[in-house]
């Protein structure tokens, strides 16, 4: 058994707080990489679109709206720590549905609100936390504590404690790779495990 921990990172950490701002996701990739052939490039050598069929996604949105994902966060968070992992994974897999196929912005505080709703959770607690700004001072504290441990970006793959750290969109053979080792190791006796890196920092 290992549980996965959602730690929040911004990709976009100077995009303003606030609904209504938001920009296509191509054009601030272009911008990103310094131009259109500069992203072109990068296109071909990350093959997100082929990686993404060899495992059942069949559509990645280029065109989705990029915007600051502060509130995603919150909401993200709050479920984990009330409600427990499980619940939160189910909110996080819809989002991402949301927003990289349906290229629905995840600053969208109504959807935000109908997903916590249609996860089963009460509609109004969920308005109330992404309203605190203690919430948000929070999600702050994590990135920075984040960003300090040496993540820069994302994805990474951060195992057992920080003894095995994956940046990049790791190939699921890597990652088996990594969790069978493991698994020998709790088989044959070796039980001794790293102390958790993300559990403290998210203050569960």
């Amino acid at each position: 058994m290992f549980d996965i921990y959602r730690v929040p990172f911004f990709l976009e950490p100077d995009y303003p707080d606030r609904e209504d701002f938001f920009e296509s996701n191509r054009d601030r990739l272009i911008r990103k990489w310094g131009g259109k052939r500069e992203f072109d490039a990068q296109k071909q050598r990350h093959r997100l679109k082929e990686r993404g069929l060899e495992v059942g996604i069949n559509h990645f949105n280029l065109d989705r709206i990029a915007s600051n994902t502060m509130a995603s966060h919150i909401l993200v968070q709050w479920i984990a720590r009330t409600y427990g992992l499980t619940k939160a994974e189910v909110v996080y897999d819809k989002l991402n549905h949301l927003h990289f196929v349906e290229g629905r912005r995840l600053n969208d505080r109504a959807m935000l609100i109908d997903v916590a709703a249609e996860a089963g959770l009460d509609a109004a607690a969920a308005a109330a936390q992404l309203d605190s700004k203690e919430n948000a001072e929070e999600i702050l504290r994590t990135f920075e504590r984040v960003h300090a441990a040496g993540v820069t970006g994302i994805p990474t793959f951060v195992i057992d404690g920080g003894r095995f750290v994956m940046s990049g969109a790791a190939h699921a053979d890597e990652l088996e790779l990594t969790l069978r080792e493991l698994e020998a190791e709790v088989v044959s006796g070796i039980t001794e495990r790293a102390p958790p890196l993300f559990g403290p920092m998210l203050s569960w």
